[in-house]
């Protein structure tokens, strides 16, 4: 295992906690306009890649005879685990996976899903390569993910400001990148959405661990950010000089397998 991958499973296992009661991956009408995309059937079946706390497999759950749900973190696996038990996703297995070597057989999935986490992926080509190996030939991809503005200014801010935060952040791509790797990996891209997150600035870097002296950084970055970010982030900062929140978007993609 390479050392992002090592990064990643320690970062993600000592925050397992907060991911699975964060409400920007529990519900959200992001999440129900993917489970609304989704075909499903009691013969079909989906993998979630990178399920952190399992939300999006547990929505998936009622719509599929089978769902796996994979995490390259075990310690994120078991949370998962003990959350969906919780919740009567019977039919939902967990799996320890690779987004960027799925351990499946190809066309092994009528649905491949991934939601809010392919910023950590050290090369989104490969993963999205990946998940249509997986697919069986009609099947889908639903693919959620944080972008970045169109303003080049404004979204280097925002990257930057995701790998002072949390340093497993890779990038966040525009949302153009996406429909471009889905077409190279041989998808039909079939209709994609923008939906605005706003983060609770304290609730974010809570979330991540965020030691107190890149909070303090984060802090000014934000409350001394050039134009076109707090335009294009809405960034939200209080009389007394508190960054209250912000504002990003987020893609989600729906693409099709050729039948051939």
């Amino acid at each position: 295992m390479d050392d992002h991958r090592q990064r990643v499973r320690e970062q993600f296992g000592a925050t397992a906690e907060g991911y699975v009661a964060s409400p920007t991956h529990a519900a959200g009408d992001d999440l129900a306009q993917l489970v609304a995309w989704a075909e499903g059937g009691p013969a079909k079946r989906a993998l979630d890649v990178a399920t952190g706390g399992g939300h999006t497999a547990l929505a998936l759950a009622p719509h599929y005879g089978r769902v796996i749900a994979g995490d390259l973190t075990p310690r994120m696996l078991d949370r998962a685990r003990a959350f969906i038990g919780a919740r009567g996703g019977a039919n939902v297995a967990l799996a320890c996976a690779d987004a960027e070597a799925l351990p499946f057989r190809d066309a092994a999935f009528d649905a491949v899903a991934c939601r809010i986490a392919p910023h950590h992926f050290g090369d989104p080509a490969r993963f999205v390569r990946e998940a249509a190996r997986v697919l069986r030939p009609g099947g889908i991809f639903l693919l959620e993910d944080s972008v970045i503005p169109d303003d080049p200014a404004a979204g280097a801010f925002l990257n930057r400001a995701e790998v002072l935060r949390d340093p497993t952040h890779v990038r966040s791509l525009a949302a153009a990148e996406w429909r471009d790797l889905a077409a190279a990996a041989g998808l039909t891209v079939e209709a994609t959405r923008l939906f605005p997150k706003t983060h609770p600035f304290d609730d974010w870097l809570a979330r991540a661990r965020t030691p107190e002296p890149r909070r303090a950084e984060l802090t000014a970055l934000f409350r001394d950010a050039p134009p076109a970010a707090r335009a294009a982030l809405a960034i939200a900062v209080a009389p007394d000089g508190r960054v209250r929140s912000y504002t990003d978007q987020k893609i989600l993609l729906k693409a099709r397998k050729g039948e051939c």
